[in-house]
């Protein structure tokens, strides 16, 4: 066993003996870290806060940039802004179509999913947080691999699919065939559910409901799937699993979470509120700019959505856009639109509204 996976699990395994035979410890901190009534300071009340505040549950709320592709080819899929209020359970999520025309430095306006690929997460964290105007304090960054091998250690996720999902592309290595209806999602498919964006033939009437061959419809099915996996695995039941994820986690994937901030956010999985969660694609149009599609985003409407749904205690970010470069923005819009559907991975447009039963 290397040592990383030993610290994470003995501080995974101290923490739940604490909170499961400690309660009067705590108890004493809660009501230590009060202000004493005469007003004088407390050393040894100061003392005990410092030496246990590891294990003591953040209360802040907290921005977490949530990266999904295939680290080998260096992409980003999938880029998801999850803000979490520990104090009250309530989680948002905003996604960013992957083909956004937004500024990266270094490379000027392109689109979004090319920041990481140029300087990692880094760059990633940057270019998203001066583009929605908050800080991000956490990401996580998880591989196509370690998606399915996580969902696996979690006895997969009870879901409904909503429509026949068929496309096969060997050139790709991509191969989707799930039936509609109420089923069990191992790993493997539940990849695939992710990844489908259009049908191999004809649309229907029903596809049509679900899809239409635009990564915005896709982020829907995402974040409707997220939000099934959090309600079903937010359970004490799965702390055996542990020591399993952790391997998985340390090898696949990226993440600038300690152990120990960790430990803070997991206290509080039983306060999550699934009921309340609200999930949010940042709004805006697909335009043909120098021959390159690109999804234009309307970031006054943005503005709006994050101002309400994803402040944290770190504050508003810096952001890049002069006044001009907001105007053209909104001056793209005007552009040519779309009238073929992209591919389940090529491109991440809107897609086109043509596509007939």
């Amino acid at each position: 066993m290397n040592i990383r996976k030993f610290y994470l699990i003995m501080t995974t395994t101290i923490t739940i003996f604490l909170f499961s035979s400690g309660i009067w410890l705590l108890l004493l901190i809660n009501t230590t870290a009060a202000a004493p009534e005469d007003g004088k300071p407390k050393t040894q009340d100061s003392l005990i806060n410092n030496i246990i505040q590891p294990f003591v549950a953040d209360k802040n709320p907290v921005n977490i940039l949530v990266l999904g592709g295939d680290k080998v080819a260096g992409n980003t899929d999938t880029m998801m802004l999850l803000n979490f209020t520990p104090s009250t359970g309530k989680i948002n999520i905003i996604s960013t179509p992957r083909d956004s025309r937004v500024k990266v430095k270094g490379l000027g306006f392109t689109k979004i999913n090319a920041a990481y690929p140029k300087g990692g997460a880094d760059l990633a964290i940057e270019t998203l947080s001066n583009f929605l105007g908050v800080r991000i304090k956490y990401y996580v960054y998880v591989d196509t691999s370690a998606f399915r091998k996580i969902i696996d250690l979690l006895d997969g996720v009870d879901y409904y699919v909503p429509v026949d999902l068929y496309y096969n592309d060997p050139l790709q290595n991509l191969h989707i065939n799930l039936k509609k209806g109420q089923q069990h999602l191992d790993g493997k498919k539940a990849e695939q559910f992710m990844r489908f964006r259009k049908p191999q033939g004809k649309y229907t009437k029903e596809m049509m409901q679900y899809y239409d061959g635009s990564d915005l419809k896709r982020i829907e099915a995402q974040q409707n799937f997220i939000r099934e996996l959090i309600k079903q695995k937010t359970n004490i039941k799965y702390i055996s699993k542990v020591s399993d994820i952790i391997d998985v986690a340390l090898d696949s994937v990226e993440t600038n979470i300690t152990s120990s901030d960790a430990l803070k956010l997991a206290q509080n999985i039983s306060n999550i509120d699934i009921s309340g969660m609200k999930t949010f694609t940042v709004p805006g149009d697909d335009a043909l700019i120098n021959g390159i599609w690109y999804y234009i985003p309307d970031r006054k409407a943005t503005e709006s959505i994050v101002e309400e749904y994803f402040h944290s205690d770190l504050g508003a970010a810096p952001s890049y856009y002069t006044t001009e470069e907001d105007k053209e923005l909104i001056r793209s819009k005007t552009k040519t639109v779309a009238t073929k559907n992209p591919s389940n991975s090529d491109t991440s447009l809107k897609g086109s509204a043509t596509p007939k039963p």
